[in-house]
């Protein structure tokens, strides 16, 4: 049985309701762990839920080493049963990148498209982004950014969240800049909006994030990332990948500063998209694939 968990699809307040399905489960269970964390960080009922999926499983798996570490202090043990397999992505075609950027003042100027994908949620850092560009834009930096996505519903708080960024961006005088696509976009979608751009950034607020479809999604198009330090984006130190010194605004600032100066980007782009060839659903699906074939 694969179980793959995230905290608020299963329902109940906080996730709880998984109790009921795992109170019934005969079958031999494998865990995709997407959320992890050390002891103390989260609430003691969903610390409770991620011990419970540990002892339960015959098989761990989660995305980054960091993550496997978080669950063995978790579960107070070594865990043998725990294995890291990196975050799938689709196996796209490469495609360049558009016309590079043109800064400064003149009317022919072109801007350095940015794209953040993925749901609205409170600790996506966006805020943090958006100050980012506004210092910037006062600097004579020209930058179009995309949020392409919506709230989930079923998540306290990120409808909200939403209403203060649109508020925002009017605030900061950054709506000609700034775009909100607040739907569900499919995957061809999001491809498409990521092969519109330059860069990729996200500025997840939670140092401790282990887990993300969106980042390897946009590494996998063929396009680098901008990320304030959290762990995921930590796991892909490397080639296309940006890391902020810190999670402010002025962090983030200088690094999209130090970005708009470099004028290799079309060799960037093809570089982060030969290292994220590892990451595909067939290569990944392998790796499962070995890991089911132990139950016989």
């Amino acid at each position: 049985m694969s179980l793959q968990h995230e905290f608020g699809i299963w329902g109940g307040a906080e996730g709880e309701n998984i109790h009921f399905f795992l109170d019934e489960l005969e079958k031999p269970l494998v865990t995709v762990l997407h959320t992890t964390f050390l002891p103390g960080r989260r609430s003691t009922t969903q610390s409770d839920i991620l011990r419970r999926l540990i002892m339960q499983s015959a098989r761990i798996i989660v995305l980054t080493e960091r993550s496997r570490d978080a669950v063995e202090q978790l579960a107070g043990r070594s865990l043998n049963h725990a294995h890291v397999i990196s975050h799938g992505i689709p196996d796209l075609p490469f495609e360049a990148p558009p016309p590079g950027w043109s800064q400064g003042h003149s009317c022919m100027r072109r801007p350095l498209k940015l794209i953040s994908p993925g749901f609205f949620r409170e600790d996506k850092g966006l805020e943090f982004i958006l100050l980012a560009l506004h210092d910037l834009s006062e600097k004579g930096h020209y930058f179009s950014y995309l949020i392409a996505g919506e709230p989930q519903s079923q998540f306290n708080g990120q409808t909200s969240y939403m209403a203060y960024i649109q508020a925002l961006i009017a605030s900061l005088g950054l709506s000609t800049m700034v775009t909100i696509e607040a739907r569900y976009l499919t995957v061809e979608e999001q491809v498409a909006r990521i092969r519109d751009a330059h860069l990729g950034i996200f500025a997840y607020q939670d140092s401790s994030h282990a887990s993300s479809g969106a980042v390897p999604l946009v590494m996998g198009a063929g396009r680098p990332v901008l990320c304030t330090p959290f762990e995921y984006a930590k796991s892909k130190e490397g080639a296309g990948m940006i890391l902020a010194k810190g999670y402010g605004a002025s962090e983030i600032t200088s690094a999209l500063a130090q970005f708009a100066q470099f004028d290799g980007y079309e060799d960037a782009a093809f570089d982060v998209y030969g290292r994220s060839r590892a990451w595909t659903w067939p290569i990944i699906g392998q790796t499962f694939t070995q890991l089911y074939k132990a139950f016989g």
